[in-house]
């Protein structure tokens, strides 16, 4: 006889399935959702900031004005970023602005300059026409002049200067410059040799970049919005060494110093030459496997108190070893 085969039973539950699915995707989504919340502002300034200096471009385009490019109104030779946000308080950039301010009164080489204040940065604008003829690299005599101007007033102060040469969108292709490339860096390379040889300036605290057509702050589509892309830009920032000093100073009193500099995944350690225990980030030497043993055996004793044994006199000779005794039984 063959067996009877049993009705199958329908699954109700399948359900469960799914909804465990949603569950685990809605779980994860809240877990990435809190791990970016955790987000340090200071070590996202400073990486900010190097970033902007390191490829010479501010993370948000046109000065953080607008993401869309629009027309602006240009102003006097001395202009000053019209962000809504007033710039952050650095104080050697505020008072090299106010400065040069001052003496664009009596100064009129100082006058010729276009100042604009960004986030950590004030840029010394040259125009083309002041400082070089069309497609040459040479130095105007009056730029001459407005240079050793702008390096007297920079010397003093310890700030780094990144000059940055630009040029329109129109080729250019000579025996001389292959490109827009070779124009912008020619100029760029020569305004810092004038720095340094006419100005006096110290040239650990420069650097020259040239950037072509491809940063412009005008449309190149008339000769009036080519003529501000041609220029030069001396771009003042404060040096790292500064900025650091100055975050340490504020973040003195602020609680522990050390917290939050070492996020999700990363360890910051800095291990010292002679071979001791590593530290983190300059705290107090970390704790070596002896006084953590120590200190374990502290809390342990803190947590269950027993009596200790009365601690032997300071002079007295530990007891001599006693030879063991041998029991024999007979069988």
């Amino acid at each position: 006889m063959r067996k009877k085969k049993h009705p199958e039973h329908v699954n109700h539950e399948r359900w469960l399935i799914s909804y465990a699915d949603f569950i685990t995707l809605l779980f994860a989504f809240f877990v990435v959702m809190f791990a970016s919340s955790q987000v340090d502002s200071r070590k996202v300034a400073r990486f900010t900031e190097s970033f902007s200096r390191a490829v010479g471009v501010g993370v948000l385009p046109h000065d953080g004005q607008t993401i869309l490019p629009g027309p602006q109104s240009p102003s006097s030779p001395l202009e000053i970023d019209g962000s809504n946000e007033p710039p952050p308080p650095d104080t050697a950039l505020d008072e090299l602005h106010a400065s040069l301010i001052s003496q664009s009164g009596r100064n009129p080489e100082i006058a010729k300059v276009q100042m604009l204040r960004r986030r950590h940065e004030l840029v010394l604008r040259l125009p083309e026409d002041i400082v070089f003829a069309s497609g040459d690299d040479s130095v105007k005599e009056g730029a001459i002049r407005t240079i050793r101007a702008l390096a007297a007033t920079l010397r003093a102060r310890r700030l780094d200067v990144r000059v940055e040469g630009h040029t329109d969108n129109r080729p250019i292709h000579t025996t001389r410059f292959r490109s827009n490339w070779d124009l912008s860096t020619a100029r760029a390379t020569t305004v810092l040799d004038h720095l340094i040889n006419t100005g006096g300036m110290d040239p650990v605290r420069l650097s020259a970049a040239g950037y072509g057509e491809y940063h412009p702050v005008a449309r190149n589509d008339t000769d009036g919005n080519r003529q501000l892309n041609r220029r030069v830009d001396l771009v003042v920032t404060v040096p790292p060494e500064e900025a650091g000093r100055a975050d340490a100073g504020n973040a003195g009193d602020a609680g522990n110093p050390f917290e939050g500099l070492v996020g999700v995944g990363e360890t910051t350690v800095d291990a010292s030459v002679d071979g001791a225990s590593p530290s983190v980030d300059g705290a107090s030497p970390s704790v070596t496997a002896d006084d953590a043993q120590t200190i374990a055996v502290s809390d342990a004793s803190a947590a269950s108190p027993e009596p200790s044994p009365p601690s032997a006199a300071p002079d007295a000779a530990p007891p001599e070893p006693q030879a063991p005794t041998h029991h024999s039984s007979a069988h």
